[in-house]
């Protein structure tokens, strides 16, 4: 990179061939462009890139909830979706490159302060899926009408289903799966969320369910 004065015509700026000019806090610089390279990645590069493919697959559709279920974290300038691929980067992938596999278990869609639901739980009845909990409030951070987010992702099928229709105080949920997922196997995550959709709990993993066969 070179520094250089203005000529008759001004100072030149974007791209002529393999060079640009650019200019930076008042100073006028000259650049060549990058060559490409053949080389194949490194293992370890080749590897990162393999778990950077991975976190959108699992993430992406889900953004706008994670958004909210980091919400009252202190970000920074960091979106609730880049906490949670961070999460899944570093504690989500297991196995070594280009085995890799997931632990569901792992997964975070939410931190925050609300309380959990206490003796939360899931299970299969028939076709869809029942959870039942202790309804443990109190005018601090548990509330009657804090809502419960249910997460079910079919890794079958790479798809979410999402459901929010029920509050703390009901003490049970039936999630309706319906008989289109017959044999598919899902993973499934709940968090609390306040009624001003601005405080949520830690999500609790759910555990894994197989549809039954029609």
């Amino acid at each position: 990179m070179a520094v250089y004065s203005k000529g008759t015509n001004g100072a030149f700026s974007g791209k002529a061939g393999s060079i640009v000019g650019s200019n930076w806090r008042g100073v006028d610089y000259l650049k060549s462009m990058p060559k490409k390279s053949n080389k194949k990645g490194s293992e370890l590069q080749l590897a990162q890139r393999r778990k950077f493919a991975l976190a959108p697959l699992y993430l992406s559709p889900i953004k706008d909830i994670l958004n909210i279920g980091f919400k009252d974290k202190q970000l920074n300038k960091t979106t609730g979706y880049n906490a949670a691929v961070k999460i899944f980067l570093n504690n989500a992938i297991v196995g070594d490159y280009p085995d890799f596999a997931i632990d569901f278990s792992q997964i975070v869609l939410s931190k925050g302060s609300l309380s959990e639901f206490h003796g939360l739980s899931a299970a299969l009845q028939g076709i869809n899926l029942v959870l039942i909990w202790q309804c443990i409030t109190n005018r601090y951070d548990a509330f009657d009408d804090d809502m419960l987010m249910v997460v079910l992702f079919n890794d079958t099928k790479k798809m979410h289903l999402v459901y929010e229709a029920a509050q703390r105080a009901a003490l049970t949920y039936t999630a309706i799966v319906g008989n289109t997922f017959a044999g598919d196997v899902f993973y499934g995550w709940a968090f609390a969320v306040k009624r001003e959709n601005n405080v949520v709990s830690n999500s609790q993993y759910l555990g894994s369910f197989t549809m039954p066969q029609a």
